[in-house]
């Protein structure tokens, strides 16, 4: 067995056993085993946004996983997500969404984007317990959502600050996950310096409001200059907020400018830039993200297939002579035997798309062209297998799947 992938459909003869948790290659370390059950405690039924949130607060503050883990351990990143994604079948995507995004598009954009003083003040936020959001994308950006910024940040060198401003409603941050919940945020602006040049999309570590503990207090916590609101209702994933978020005239200190690969001088307002672009550096959020969709969907079809054939071994049919077991009707026994070689292939594929993004994490390297046409093609290709076969999975069984 490749390792680090899911346990086969019948762990018996693998050699290994599974658990709700995970697969026996997932649990075989002591601080796998302990952030598990630090995540058994999860629930989703009737868990509202704010409950849902203080549960990621507890992960946060505990620190079993560190922010700057996907820089100093990456793989223990990636291994945090695929237990996690053991729970999607029963809870649904809402909390696995909310921690990728704590973790993955706020933290490591931090890390990424950040210098030292912005490193401490991730430390310090995590040993809080805040949560993060990532503001993104925009309404009227569409299919090139994450291309198009049109969200404006502009130096203002009297007052030593940024003015954040989302200069019409096409430019609101749009589908913006923990939004509502969230103290803190990374906003991606367009820059403009204090001569009026613009120099492109850069990030900035914004708090949005008070603490939760402030919160709690009643009354509105949102900073000046920032309106949030409530994206709607959805038909999954209901323990995730998600929120439109408009900056008006929103001030920010100099400091907020993720300025490791692009800065601005406090005193002239001079740009300071560097050899990698920032988008560049934001974009690289994409390639921990597909490499962590790619096994989630895998985790979660593995998790799937494995609790549908316990039952389907349960499940006696009538008029089947000596083998009346449902998973022993030809057509479904022949996907369960086809389901396992496509996973274990597409799983061998994808943990080698997560070897070699390691290796370039940790060296704080951008990773190669092969390397991130091979994530990209591991993302659609894991995500498409999984989607067939659990849709012919419910074919077979029906409901049950």
């Amino acid at each position: 067995m490749v390792p680090g992938t899911w346990v086969p459909h019948d762990p018996q003869k693998a050699g290994g056993s599974t658990s709700a948790e995970g697969s026996s290659d997932d649990l075989s370390t002591p601080w796998s085993r302990g952030f598990a059950s630090e995540i058994s405690r999860l629930r989703s039924r009737g868990v509202t946004y704010a409950q849902s949130a203080d549960f990621l607060r507890e992960i946060v503050r505990r620190a079993s996983l560190r922010f700057t883990d996907i820089r100093d351990d990456p793989r223990r990143f990636f291994l945090a997500h695929r237990l996690l994604a053991a729970h999607a079948p029963a809870h649904g995507p809402g909390f696995w969404i909310r921690f990728t995004v704590q973790f993955n598009l706020f933290a490591g954009t931090v890390v990424a984007l950040g210098g030292p003083e912005h490193l401490r003040l991730l430390d310090a936020i995590q040993a809080a317990g805040e949560l993060g959001c990532f503001c993104l994308t925009e309404r009227l950006a569409g299919v090139n959502s994450g291309l198009v910024v049109n969200t404006t940040a502009t130096y203002d060198s009297n007052t030593k600050t940024f003015i954040l401003n989302s200069k019409n409603e096409g430019a609101c941050k749009n589908w913006i996950s923990q939004g509502l919940t969230a103290e803190w945020a990374v906003v991606v602006a367009d820059l403009t310096t204090c001569d009026g040049k613009r120099v492109g999309p850069h990030g900035f570590l914004v708090r949005l409001r008070d603490s939760s503990r402030a919160n709690k207090k009643g009354g509105s916590s949102l900073r000046r200059g920032v309106t949030v609101g409530d994206m709607g209702l959805k038909t999954t994933g209901l323990d995730l907020d998600n929120a439109w978020v408009r900056f008006s005239d929103f001030r920010v200190p100099h400091a907020s400018l993720l300025d490791r690969h692009g800065g601005v001088d406090a005193a002239t307002g001079a740009y300071l830039g560097a050899a990698k672009k920032p988008m560049e550096m934001i974009g690289q959020r994409l390639f921990t993200g597909r490499v962590a969709v790619a096994q989630a969907a895998l985790v979660f079809s593995r998790t799937l297939f494995l609790n549908t054939k316990k039952y389907s071994d349960g499940k006696m049919c009538a008029m089947r002579g000596t083998t009346p077991a449902l998973s022993d009707v030809p057509q479904l026994r022949a996907l369960y035997d086809e389901a396992e070689k496509r996973f274990a292939r597409m799983e061998s594929f994808v943990n080698k798309c997560e070897k070699g993004l390691c290796a370039a994490l940790v060296a704080d390297e951008t990773p190669k062209l092969a390397a991130t046409r091979a994530i990209a093609v591991a993302k659609i290709r894991a995500v498409e297998t999984c989607v067939e076969l659990c849709h012919r999975l419910k074919q077979e069984v029906g409901s049950y799947a």
